[in-house]
């Protein structure tokens, strides 16, 4: 019966959705922890001092910093969203989301166990050359005073209270009193705190040193990386539920219809190079739940250049360039979306013909069917779920525990909607008749701003609960 096929593929998608994601687990919580320990940890100024240009040092920087990254993209966007907005450019932002996703140890060792060593080794080696292309099409697409631009609405957006580095008072940023400090704006509450950190800066600010060996540190990036997932939640579970249903859903005849239409010789390995990337377009997987699809790919006759494409390809996955859009703007994010796309197909084309000529190139007739490496039975992927499932649960009791305990910290209402609130965690407040105002929401601090009177002298009242 139809209606009972189609529930069998919905479990069957839903149960691959289910296995996508926990092959991704651990990759999306260190990427996730790592945007929350930068933005916690790392200074504004650090983060210009090693990406603040587009020169290759601070693409060497990025690239290290991405290598010693994660695997994943999802997590990757979150933590080159991080980077941006803190200062780094725009080219080596683009170098570390490449390099944090393809040039990680983790991945390769998925592939070699899944793929074998020569899809390992290509995977690597087209990674710089992936970077290398795509940097050269944002340098000549992408103008860099638009990116400021983006970056300076990130900041109003996604900070719209910050901390006077003085008295420690929150305040909404529209409200404060600014002054610039080793290339980062500082904002004050009064004429008064602002004069005291010009006679001594040093004194009232916090080194990352001094943040990471404090509780309030981990804290606050524990804090950082709740907001983060609060962002990516939706997009991240629609495309995890999509990629399920859709690699249930697809028959192997369209595979096959499609691999075959590309001839031969040199159109077919541009034909497939291109394809790879549309395969991923049309199925999501991140980046290391992709690598098993791969494996089917090659397995029923995709040609090796457009296997190494959707390997690339998870950064152009419809979820991400909905993200892209909304981190950079319609603009440059759909622009963004474009040059990925057209640098791991090069990229794709390039590695093919760089292998054939060393003879590289894997028999897919004689590839033989490989199993995942497996220690007494657990999976390298099972371990690396609990160990980073544990630090999640660390993070989860800093988070909750820095909420009840923290020094100075106090619970008031929001004057629109009545609701309880922490001052700590409050992202929205507003200053009216010398008193500072706390808000659950953006939508609340504006119905305030239209008529504060009705609201002060109304039921609803700041004072602590």
């Amino acid at each position: 019966m139809p209606a009972l096929e189609a529930v069998r593929t919905l479990a069957e998608g839903l149960w691959l959705s289910a296995d996508f994601f926990w092959q991704a687990l651990w990759a999306l919580l260190l990427g996730f922890m790592l945007s929350g320990a930068i933005q916690a940890f790392v200074s504004k100024e650090g983060m210009v001092s090693y990406m603040g240009d587009p020169s290759p040092r601070s693409v060497l920087y990025a690239t290290g910093f991405g290598v010693a990254s994660t695997s994943c993209s999802f997590g990757d966007v979150a933590a080159t969203k991080t980077l941006f907005k803190k200062g780094a450019h725009i080219i080596p932002s683009v170098t570390f989301l490449i390099a944090s996703t393809n040039f990680v140890i983790g991945l390769t060792f998925v592939i070699w166990a899944l793929l074998g060593w020569e899809f390992a080794v290509a995977q690597a080696v087209g990674a710089p050359i992936f970077i290398l292309i795509a940097i050269v099409f944002v340098h000549l697409t992408v103008p860099y005073d638009e990116t400021d631009e983006v970056r300076e609405r990130l900041v109003k957006e996604e900070q719209p209270v910050v901390t006077d580095p003085v008295c420690k008072m929150r305040i909404n940023r529209e409200n404060g009193i600014e002054h610039s400090h080793k290339n980062e704006t500082v904002y004050f509450c009064s004429e008064g705190c602002r004069r005291l950190f010009r006679q001594n800066p040093d004194v009232h600010r916090v080194s990352w040193k001094e943040k990471v060996s404090s509780w309030n540190g981990w804290v606050e990036a524990a804090n950082q990386t709740k907001k983060d997932l609060q962002m990516l939640w939706k997009e991240l579970a629609v495309g995890f539920i999509l990629a399920g249903i859709i690699a249930a859903a697809v028959p192997q005849s369209v595979w096959t219809v499609l691999f075959e239409g590309g001839g031969t010789g040199t159109v077919q390995v541009v034909y497939n190079s291109i394809l790879g990337p549309l395969i991923s377009l049309a199925t999501f997987v991140g980046s290391i739940g992709n690598v098993p699809l791969a494996a089917v790919l090659w397995g029923s006759g995709f040609a090796f250049a457009g296997v190494i494409a959707f390997i690339y390809a998870d950064l152009i996955v419809p979820q991400l360039i909905l993200i892209y859009r909304k981190v950079f703007g319609n603009k440059i994010g759909t622009r963004l979306a474009v040059i990925l796309f057209v640098s791991m197909a090069t990229t794709g084309v390039i590695v093919y013909y760089l292998f054939a000529f060393l003879g590289l190139v894997p028999d897919a007739a004689a590839t033989a069917e490989r199993e995942a490496f497996t220690l007494y039975g657990v999976t390298p992927t099972t371990v690396l779920n609990i160990i980073f499932i544990f630090i999640g649960v660390v993070f989860a009791v800093l988070l909750v525990r820095g909420m009840k305990e923290a020094p100075g910290d106090r619970t008031v209402k929001d004057p629109v909607t009545g609701g309880e609130i922490t001052v700590k965690n409050a992202d929205y407040c507003t200053v009216y008749d010398e008193t500072v105002y706390y808000f659950e929401t953006e939508e609340s601090r504006a119905e305030f701003k239209k008529s504060p009177e009705k609201y002060v002298n109304g039921q609803n009242s700041p004072n602590t609960s």
